[in-house]
């Protein structure tokens, strides 16, 4: 299976935030995913079921979180993508911009802060700040990430319009 890195096109680094998490028995894309949901992000618990024993936010903040579920080293895996959007919003943007950077996972970051800034209009000053933190950084090529669709819910949307769009938050 393709890392993230390599669907990116990307080099996946060492993390070391990866490396401190194991000592709770979190070490895959998996793990993260089943830990973003028993945080909030419910919405992906049919597929993956709430991680049994959450260090907490203190030991593994949300900032982290978003982040490692964003490494390039990760199997590709576009819930965790979807996850990290969800979870960003619970995040502090300047400290999620610092994390993100640190692990080098600015590159998808960017791009949810964008589709957020469009299609999140009530956090759109918590992306745009995300995003100003982050830096320039290079576009993902299109098709590649999953697309801004899959970050919201659009109910009652149809193909003739209507219906509300609205960005999938922690519940």
């Amino acid at each position: 299976m393709a890392t993230l890195a390599q669907e990116l096109e990307d080099i996946s680094h060492c993390s070391v935030l990866l490396r401190s998490v194991r000592n709770f028995g979190l070490n895959s894309a998996k793990n993260f995913i089943q830990l973003a949901v028993s945080r909030g992000c419910r919405h992906y618990a049919p597929a993956f079921p709430p991680q049994g024993d959450d260090p907490g936010t203190s030991a593994v903040p949300n900032e982290e979180l978003v982040s490692l579920l964003l490494l390039g080293s990760n199997d590709f895996e576009p819930i965790a993508i979807r996850c990290a959007a969800q979870l960003a919003c619970e995040c502090d943007a300047e400290r999620l911009a610092r994390v993100a950077i640190r692990e080098r996972v600015g590159r998808p970051l960017a791009y949810i802060a964008r589709a957020g800034i469009v299609h999140d209009p009530s956090n759109e000053e918590f992306w745009k700040t995300l995003l100003a933190g982050l830096g320039e950084q290079p576009p993902v090529r299109e098709g590649v990430l999953p697309h801004w669709s899959r970050f919201v819910s659009q109910s009652g949307v149809t193909r003739y319009g209507g219906g509300e769009v609205q960005w999938l938050h922690c519940q």
